[in-house]
């Protein structure tokens, strides 16, 4: 692969990877600037790394496979745990009655402590897809698992959100 080719097809990768990969990282760690930090060194060795990665057609699989390596690397380093770093990051802009919005925040809330309370290997599968917007497979390509196992944890996170959720409205 020449060096013009490698370039566009960096940018190009990265232009799509950047946001999805950030959410991911986000949502593991919550502290920004190691985020950022992650996400620069995962992008600096997918690039040194670009001419010898053979399944150049699915670089996800890929960068977030490195990506998690990253989050947890640095989990054991600091020897901590990440349900204690998730922090509340949803921004928006209602133009609902009071009401709603306090409902809204509330449900928000209750979805961010069922995250923190998840088990690490169900909030990893419900972070992929619902903050990167992974498919089944593309995560359990990234986990080393079957895509069944991916699809029942999953299944099981959403009712026990919903779970969780209905109380509320009730």
């Amino acid at each position: 692969m020449n060096k013009i080719n490698s370039v566009i097809d960096f940018t190009l990768i990265y232009n799509l990877y950047k946001r999805p990969l950030y959410n991911y990282v986000w949502k593991m760690l919550s502290d920004k600037s190691v985020t950022e930090d992650i996400i620069q060194n995962v992008f600096l060795k997918f690039y040194e790394n670009l001419p010898v990665i053979k399944e150049i057609n699915k670089p996800g699989t890929w960068l977030f496979t490195t990506a998690r390596n990253e989050v947890y690397s640095y989990l054991r380093k600091k020897k901590i745990r990440s349900e204690n770093y998730i922090e509340e990051d949803f921004e928006y802009d209602s133009g609902d009655s009071i009401e709603s919005d306090i409902e809204e925040t509330e449900i928000k809330n209750i979805i961010e402590k069922e995250i923190v309370s998840m088990e690490e290997e169900t909030k990893e599968i419900f972070v992929l897809r619902q903050y990167s917007e992974l498919s089944y497979c593309e995560i359990a390509n990234v986990l080393g698992l079957d895509e069944g196992i991916v699809k029942g944890r999953l299944f099981r996170a959403r009712q026990k959100l919903i779970e969780k959720i209905s109380k509320l409205v009730r």
